[in-house]
């Protein structure tokens, strides 16, 4: 038997030294890309821009260096993949922005020690790696190399400037135009943390503006505020359509509490302007009409009763921060109390049932001892309805209903407690806007422009006191309980409701008012066609959308 020859233990030692290198090199890559892993289109893109670094650098060790960052980042974006179901990007730069640096710090300081290990491991080998040279990534010529440095660029730039110019028209003052430009990257990690960084600097810049631009100039009552002990309360609904409430006719039982309410006004003609929350909640608030020609922001109603000596309440299930929450989240900002309750105090988080506000209704509710105003911001029926109501709400058939019949619940409880509390109190409950529920929506309800999204619930219940204390605004609303309305109406009905005239506010729209004035219900689609309709003078076209008759 001949014996082999010992292997060439220089050779081999060489071949192992230039294999270890690729192997890490491979393995930083793959750890940089993992939590881009939760979308096929997050890893093309998230690849085709590195792979675009990777060609103009042409240097192995400056590559690595580059995705050492990344690396070194990758536990904590897995972390918040974990949270968020997806990489960190725009709503983890509101949080940042809106964090004191305490707030932050307790966020890491559970797993520091580990990230603090991590980081040390992998500075500790890339420091190796970078000590000696390692060669080009690849060993094209360099117009080879800049020719496909261009045509990545331009499958990527080129969409993006399409998606740009194709933003819906409508939103474009409202909406925050650079969230849908990082959607198209917002699971391309790390890319997505670039791209959230710019829409998350529009965003508090939108709501700074926003916030700027509500009317803070004073405010003269006459006659001067009433000093009596109140309490009004403001229900914004979401997303309920009138004709899904059994109040109105609906043949489900979707409001078995609050028909059952003596006394409850429920107006049957209420129209909003907007099938969307970001447009029709101001107007609920301070009766702005963006889209209306020649309309400003005026005073909203929390400053107007923070002015007349009220406490104010703002309590929200809804987002604090969002492309879709900024903005109201401006008017909340005013309000003496504030609370949110969503996870994470309300920054871009998912919502949880409506009931989680009650307690902190009760509560401001109970403690009433002087003029009081509360503003209750519920999730209602938004998409998806079926994550809308607990399980004991299940039982009407469709998720819609069922959310319609939760949200009655809910005001059933308000008035409950307002009327446990005793003496002058009023509620007002108003949907911002509807939904398409079977229209083109295969039967799926979500947000859209046909013609039943506009028509909205409005109910307002009084107690004994505030009826006896106003009995003639008290019959005035029982007569108005079929005139014609748009949300525009809400705020001086709200004003009038507390006593509180001052010059500003239109007092002729309140539905307190003997004979309330008509104006034109101008309601806003969503494409540049149907932008702005006369809602008595329309109709659905084939595809679902209002449009002029």
């Amino acid at each position: 038997m001949i014996a082999r020859p010992p292997p060439d233990t220089a050779c081999w030692r060489a071949r192992c030294q230039h294999i270890w290198p690729d192997i890490l090199f491979g393995l930083m890559a793959a750890l940089a890309l993992l939590p881009a892993c939760t979308a096929l289109q997050g890893v093309v893109r998230s690849v085709a821009l590195w792979a675009v670094i990777a060609l103009l650098v042409n240097s192995r060790r400056v590559l690595l260096a580059l995705l050492l960052p990344v690396v070194v980042l990758m536990p904590a974006a897995l972390y918040y993949i974990g949270i968020g179901g997806a990489p960190p990007g725009y709503p983890l730069w509101l949080i940042l922005f809106y964090c004191s640096f305490p707030v932050m710090v307790g966020y890491v300081w559970p797993v520091l020690p580990y990230l603090v290990a991590w980081t040390l491991l992998w500075v500790g080998l890339t420091g190796v790696y970078l000590s000696r040279p390692r060669g080009a990534v690849v060993g094209w010529r360099g117009r080879t190399r800049l020719a496909c440095v261009a045509v990545l660029l331009g499958w990527i730039i080129v969409p993006t400037v399409q998606l740009w110019r194709h933003l819906p028209p409508t939103r474009g003052g409202t909406e925050n135009p650079l969230v849908p430009i990082h959607s198209r990257f917002d699971r391309a990690w790390p890319w997505s943390m670039a791209t959230g960084y710019v829409a998350a600097r529009r965003e508090t810049r939108r709501v700074t503006d926003m916030a700027r631009r509500i009317s803070h100039e004073p405010i003269h009552f006459d006659p001067l505020p009433p000093t009596t002990a109140q309490v009004i309360v403001l229900v914004i609904g979401e997303s309920a359509r009138r004709d899904h409430h059994h109040i109105y006719g609906y043949g489900p039982p979707t409001t078995p509490e609050m028909e059952q309410v003596p006394g409850l006004v429920h107006f049957d003609d209420m129209v909003t302007p907007f099938d969307y929350t970001v447009g029709a909640v101001p107007v609920i608030l301070s009766g702005y009409d963006r889209l209306r020609p020649g309309a400003a922001p005026g005073h909203d109603l929390v400053s107007v009763f923070n002015a007349a000596g009220f406490d104010t309440w703002w309590i929200s299930n809804h987002p604090r921060l969002g492309p879709y929450d900024s903005v109201i989240g401006a008017y909340s900002e005013q309000a003496r109390h504030i609370a949110y309750t969503t996870v994470h105090d309300g920054v871009m988080s998912s919502p949880v049932l409506d009931q989680r506000m009650l307690p902190v209704v009760d509560r401001a509710i109970a403690d009433a001892h002087g003029p009081v105003f509360i503003v209750l911001h519920l999730f209602g029926s938004h998409e998806n309805a079926a994550d809308r109501y607990p399980r004991g709400f299940a039982s009407l058939g469709t998720p819609y209903d069922n959310s319609i019949a939760y949200t009655d619940h809910m005001l059933a409880h308000v008035r409950a407690a307002l009327a446990a509390h005793g003496g002058e109190s009023a509620l007002f409950y108003v949907s911002d806007h509807g939904v398409r529920v079977t229209e083109c929506t295969g039967g799926i309800p979500a947000h859209g422009d046909v013609r039943a999204a506009y028509e909205i619930p409005f109910y307002l219940w009084t107690s004994d006191a505030w009826q006896a204390a106003h009995p003639q605004a008290a019959q005035a609303a029982r007569d108005n309980v079929h005139v014609p309305l748009t949300l525009a109406a809400l705020p001086p009905s709200v004003l009038d409701a507390a006593g509180l005239h001052y010059s500003a506010a239109d007092a002729a729209l309140s539905v307190l008012s003997a004979h309330p004035v008509h104006v034109p219900r101008i309601v806003h689609g969503d494409s540049g066609t149907n932008q702005n309709v006369d809602y008595d003078h329309s109709h659905d076209d084939g595809r679902c959308h209002i449009v002029r008759d």
